[in-house]
């Protein structure tokens, strides 16, 4: 077995079955010109366009990029996590790929020649990717929250990991993109969280060779540059979980794009490093992009969006969420800055009211005012994917006191809503649910408490390991990008 690292969360896995890419984005930009590969990425080969298999962890676009499908030779056969919804099966077909084979949680697959494979999920839209050749074991765990016993039944099926890789850095705007006057509101994650939850989960799955993966990306765009400052490197990893404490019978190693690890000879790793002069590297890859970067200006230049789009996009997101869930989660209305209605430029959902409104102030009960281009807005409500907007970066968020878990639980509830979790009427009788809700009973277990506890935000900050935020290495943004 041979495992290759393409670049931010995309692996090459070469086994006697055949190949196998995973989580291909291999080439081009995500989330409206804001997130690149860096380190960077080689310019996939034919061989790499033409593998048996894909496995693509979950939606997102740094994982399942379109365009990169489009690249790929249709004959590979397309593999995907069985969710409770199908959304990610449409997705696949509508890229002209045969209808993918649904993994369930949990189930080993046989490909033949000594080779299995077997999808872990977790949470409402991730999973574990495990791929065993003979004894050798290679443990994708990419983005997934995955923990505790859950974490443990991987290593009991399988045994101990041989290679485990694992993100350690932030995917999402908060808190790195957001201002509050109480400075606790941005203390629920931090840097250390990654960090500690990097230690944590594999001192539960126990590999023998743990790598910091799944976070190799730059923020070009100048909405998100400023991210740029607080990206956990893979170096702060290996020095955070030794002040940990280490993790017993396990090496925390690097490993960039083109570096490999086979079960014959061990690694391959150049011996550059990326992370040393990460903000001049920074700067020539804004500079080869820049006209990339030019030209997403000028297409989304002028560009707003309208009421009736907003209205209809979260006014059936209010409508279909159940009321007495929404509005203990959600007590506070989300407000969007629109500039473009000089008038009522706060646009707003409310969940106590079961409406969407606007208002020429903003309203006294806010959780806060979040901003974002306007035509990134209409675009994602348009494609009915507004809650990966939180993770594009290009979003700043002013919270208002007390506004944090509302804020969070928008998002996260918003999610749920457009993967099709919501309206319950809809899904509540559809058997792939319960299979799906079965095969991971033990995950739910784990989550009993949070049903019980006042503030579940906390409550989920807490056991992924939040501490205070740690001070990382300043990185200015290029030439032509300050003051902006």
């Amino acid at each position: 077995m041979r495992v290759t690292v393409i670049g931010h969360s995309c692996l090459r896995i070469e086994t006697r079955a055949g190949t196998i890419l995973v989580d291909p984005w291999l080439s081009g930009s995500c989330y409206w010109r804001s997130w690149w590969h860096f380190p960077p990425s080689e310019e996939p080969d034919d061989e790499m366009l033409r593998p048996d298999w894909v496995y693509l962890t979950h939606h997102h676009f740094d994982h399942f990029h379109f365009p990169s499908m489009r690249r790929l030779d249709r004959r590979a056969k397309v593999l995907i996590p069985k969710f409770g919804v199908d959304v990610m099966a449409g997705e696949v077909t509508g890229l002209d790929f045969a209808p993918p084979h649904e993994m369930p949680h949990g189930k080993v697959i046989d490909l033949g020649d000594g080779v299995r494979i077997a999808s872990y999920q977790y949470g409402f839209d991730d999973s574990v990717f495990v791929v065993a050749e003979d004894d050798h074991v290679v443990v994708d765990i990419n983005d997934a929250k995955i923990r505790g016993s859950a974490v443990r039944r991987i290593a009991a099926v399988f045994g101990p990991p041989s290679v485990a890789f694992k993100s350690h850095s932030f995917a999402q705007s908060y808190p790195v993109l957001y201002d509050s006057q109480d400075p606790s509101q941005l203390r629920l994650i931090s840097s250390q969280t990654y960090i500690a939850d990097f230690h944590d989960v594999m001192s539960d799955l126990k590999p023998v060779h743990a790598v910091p993966f799944g976070s190799m990306v730059g923020f070009l765009h100048r909405e998100s540059w400023p991210v740029n400052d607080h990206l956990v490197t893979p170096q702060a990893v290996i020095d955070g979980v030794a002040a940990l404490g280490s993790i017993a019978n396990t090496d925390v190693v690097t490993m960039a794009p083109g570096d490999s690890w086979s079960s014959d000879v061990g690694f391959d790793r150049s011996d550059f490093d990326w992370y040393v002069d990460r903000a001049t590297h920074l700067d020539d890859l804004a500079a080869k992009h820049a006209p990339k970067l030019a030209e997403q200006a000028r297409t989304e230049a002028g560009r707003t969006l309208d009421w009736p789009t907003f209205e209809s996009h979260l006014g059936a997101f209010v409508r279909d969420v159940p009321r007495l869930f929404a509005r203990r989660v959600i007590g506070r209305r989300f407000v969007f800055h629109v500039p473009s209605d000089v008038d009522t430029p706060y646009w707003w959902v409310s969940f106590a009211d079961r409406a969407v409104g606007r208002s020429a102030g903003p309203p006294s009960d806010r959780s806060g005012i979040t901003t974002v281009s306007e035509a990134v807005l209409a675009d994602a409500m348009r494609d009915r994917i507004l809650h990966v907007v939180h993770g594009s970066m290009r979003i700043h968020t002013d919270l208002a006191v007390d506004g944090v878990h509302s804020d969070l639980a928008f998002w996260g509830v918003l999610m749920m809503w457009e993967l099709g979790y919501f309206p319950l009427r809809r899904i509540i009788w559809r058997p792939r649910v319960w299979f799906a809700a079965a095969r991971r009973w033990r995950e739910l277990l784990d989550q009993v408490p949070v049903l019980f506890d006042r503030e579940p935000v906390d409550r989920f900050a807490s056991r992924t390991g939040a501490l205070n935020p740690i001070s990382m290495s300043p990185c200015p943004p290029p030439e032509g990008y300050r003051n902006s």
